[in-house]
């Protein structure tokens, strides 16, 4: 083979990896454009226990939400200290979502906890009063056993699914309330013993603040791309500005 034959190959070989390179990053950069992500944490801080549930290191209890999907938001609620779940005549678990969607619960970690309001896991925004807080939108009631005997212990985890359903649509607190409050919990202490609500996110305009989503590894994959196609396009203008001088 003639060194100008080698030549023509590795340019064109460079510039058909150079090809593949654009658009397997177009690929992933399309694929991140169009998949809903969005990942937030938030923490039960504020004490409303007759007699009091703390002070407790780092709060009473944590809830988590990822947008799973168009639509579509994973909730998981972890209680901290060996606190627990109950049922003392309060909502296991209460929130509002703005624009007061129709949701469908799905994906329970366990049995032991109801929807409010339905038999079938789907149900419309309505007016659900928790003591000292107004009133809510959404709730679940725990099944386990009344008073604080039978607590809950460890984590809940489950899915909501409704339309335009994004971490935002968390942001509206109960009516009426004293305090009103985003979300509520039904707990007893595993530090005093005592049981009431403890809500969430005090003073805050909305209660989860998403995290910055990274740069999709795509996009230097793609500057990669289009700097060597960059280079052989300059080097092609040159040879051939050279070879008509």
């Amino acid at each position: 083979m003639s060194k100008q034959n080698a030549y023509v190959q590795g340019k064109s070989q460079k510039l058909a990896a150079a090809k593949t390179t654009l658009f397997t990053a177009a690929v992933l950069l399309g694929t991140a454009a169009i998949s809903p992500v969005g990942a937030a944490t938030a923490t039960f801080t504020s004490d409303h226990c007759t007699g009091g549930c703390g002070p407790q290191t780092n709060g009473f209890a944590t809830i988590d939400a990822t947008q799973a999907g168009a639509n579509t938001i994973n909730v998981t609620i972890t209680l901290l200290n060996n606190n627990g779940i109950v049922d003392t005549g309060l909502h296991a678990f209460t929130f509002n979502l703005v624009g007061d969607p129709t949701i469908t619960f799905s994906n329970f970690s366990s049995p032991l906890f109801d929807v409010v309001g339905s038999t079938t896991n789907t149900v419309g925004a309505g007016v659900i009063h928790q003591d000292g807080f107004g009133d809510f939108e959404y709730a679940l009631d725990y099944t386990g056993g009344p008073g604080g005997s039978n607590p809950y212990f460890g984590s809940l985890s489950f899915t909501i699914s409704g339309a335009n359903l994004t971490l935002a649509s968390f942001a509206e607190l109960s009516k009426g309330g004293d305090p009103s409050a985003f979300f509520s919990l039904d707990i007893i202490s595993g530090t005093t013993g005592r049981t009431g609500a403890v809500d969430c996110c005090t003073g805050r305009s909305t209660p989860f603040e998403v995290s910055t989503v990274p740069l999709p590894a795509a996009l230097p994959l793609f500057a990669g791309g289009l700097g060597v196609m960059g280079v052989i396009g300059w080097r092609k203008r040159r040879k051939v500005a050279a070879a008509a001088a």
